[in-house]
């Protein structure tokens, strides 16, 4: 079958892809879904996420901090954070150095790279899983023993 109607009753048949709008940043700011932030900021960045809607998209690209840390913080306290967050010791590159943090979907709402134990820098990219919910997927790299950036 020919390849431009194979797939035409599909519904996005003639669609452009999903893609993200890119935003550098090198100050603290309020992200909006469909933006791909690139973070350059070195004295730590502070972002702020809206109010998630399922569906929603947001990536976030941090580039490493000289002082204080980076945060991804939701809308309010009564909006969690899900997911994961691979961290990869820039230090130690051995097996044992790269971990794996869940978070606990209970009161994790602040996702910290503080230079070192949390991450030095990363990828941040978040879904919307309902009014109140937004779901993580993190590939960082810590600076240091890893430990969770979830709180």
């Amino acid at each position: 079958m020919r390849s431009d109607v194979l797939n035409q009753n599909s519904g996005s048949f003639g669609m452009l892809p999903n893609v993200y709008k890119v935003s550098a940043q090198t100050a603290d700011f309020t992200a909006a879904a469909g933006y791909v932030y690139v973070v350059t900021k070195l004295d730590g960045c502070d972002v702020t996420l809206p109010a998630p809607n399922v569906g929603d998209k947001i990536k976030i690209v941090f580039d490493g901090a000289t002082s204080n840390s980076h945060t991804v913080t939701t809308d309010a306290s009564t909006t969690l954070i899900a997911g994961w967050a691979a961290m990869s010791d820039t230090a130690d590159q051995t097996a044992a150095a790269m971990e794996n943090f869940v978070a606990d979907e209970v009161d994790d709402r602040i996702i910290t790279l503080n230079r070192t134990t949390t991450g030095l820098s990363g990828i941040i990219e978040l879904t919307g899983a309902g009014a109140n919910k937004w779901y993580a997927e993190c590939i960082i790299h810590s600076n240091g023993d890893a430990a969770t950036p979830f709180s």
